[in-house]
């Protein structure tokens, strides 16, 4: 069965080379001969190839890849059911992508101050719920989400519209990296080799939308790739939830747009959270109540206040401004706090 398997995976590989992630043809030919095996040798017996699907295969397998096509067990349910389905994904990073509390971020690259800090925030904060974030690693608001989802040092899914042997753009492999190392992946559905050509970027949200259960837009033009995805959202049956902004802001036409059109209006994460999974709230809560009942000095509950209000990582200065305690209370009772595992420390400084 294994076997078998393996060379599904490597005839669809190679006609997916072939066809150049054609889904019309590659959907025509799979339910012509009902495997992906014997499209394959119908492909190539009617067409001039050099392609070797074993050899092609092999060249996956040595970048780390998984292939997960749409038949197997742990391809993800929230994708199966939606139109125009990949009929595979390639994975670089974690085994299994969860099919419940996936929260897709996306908006304009080129975002304002407010909007980064926002979808920033707004990812850090629900991921800290339990959430997992997905975005498309794009520079602006879809760069913040991710990085929003690292400092609550969450998992985090990055879809992209080429091959995974090259990220796009190339200015954010180091975030990448981190997106890895932290225990999420990075997604497609195009082969090795495959180039950012345009109309794979609206092919890609679809998938965005696809793996979530509801979509945040932060900042949308009028013409943002973040309005393709939420008509993707809106067909596949998934919540659509808008940041609004000034009116006459290009960077929020789009955005206001989809909030006359019926979007939810948000200004909080926990307006999300209580669509999508109103249980991890009361969770959350809980947890946070008996931190501040585990914080025994005046002082230690004094700097879980503080970092709570805060909402976002803060340094050993800004949580002594914050407090009123001097330098040398305030180290010793950080100190003390991440001993009793109350507060943690992240690259940003320290957090709930």
């Amino acid at each position: 069965m294994a076997e078998k398997n393996q060379k599904e995976k490597a005839s669809y590989n190679a006609l997916n080379l072939a066809l150049e992630s054609n889904h019309r043809e590659l959907k025509k030919l799979k339910e012509k001969n009902n495997s992906w095996e014997k499209s394959w040798e119908e492909y190539a017996s009617s067409n001039k190839t050099s392609l070797d699907p074993e050899k092609e295969f092999q060249k996956v397998e040595a970048q780390n890849l998984r292939l997960l096509l749409a038949e197997d067990d742990d391809f993800p349910e929230l994708l199966k059911e939606i139109p125009w389905p990949p009929h595979g994904i390639y994975l670089l990073g974690q085994s299994e992508i969860p099919n419940k509390n996936l929260l897709g971020i996306v908006g304009t690259r080129k975002a304002t101050s407010t909007g980064k800090e926002i979808a920033r925030s707004f990812a850090r904060e629900i991921a800290k719920t339990g959430f997992t974030i997905i975005s498309g690693l794009a520079l602006g608001i879809d760069t913040e989400s991710h990085l929003g989802a690292l400092d609550a040092q969450k998992q985090t899914l990055a879809v992209l519209a080429t091959g995974l042997d090259s990220i796009y753009p190339k200015i954010n492999t180091a975030l990448a990296k981190k997106i890895i190392q932290n225990g999420g992946a990075i997604i497609s559905e195009y082969p090795l080799e495959s180039p950012a050509l345009p109309h794979r970027f609206i092919e890609r949200n679809r998938l965005i939308s696809g793996l979530s259960n509801g979509i945040l837009i932060v900042e949308a033009p009028e013409k943002s790739g973040a309005l393709a995805t939420a008509r993707f959202a809106l067909d596949q049956n998934r919540e659509i939830f808008v940041i609004p902004g000034p009116i006459n802001h290009p960077n929020f036409k789009g955005s206001n747009r989809l909030i006359r059109e019926g979007a939810a209006l948000v200004t909080s994460p926990e307006e999300i959270i209580e669509v999508l999974a109103p249980e991890l709230l009361s969770l959350n809560k809980t947890s946070v109540e008996e931190k501040l009942k585990l914080a025994t000095t005046p002082e230690e509950k004094i700097v879980v206040e503080a970092l709570l209000k805060a909402g976002k990582p803060v340094n050993i200065d800004k949580i002594a401004e914050l407090t009123n305690l001097n330098a040398k209370i305030t180290n010793q009772v950080v100190s003390f706090l991440i001993i009793k595992n109350l507060i943690k420390e992240t690259e940003n400084g320290y957090t709930i």
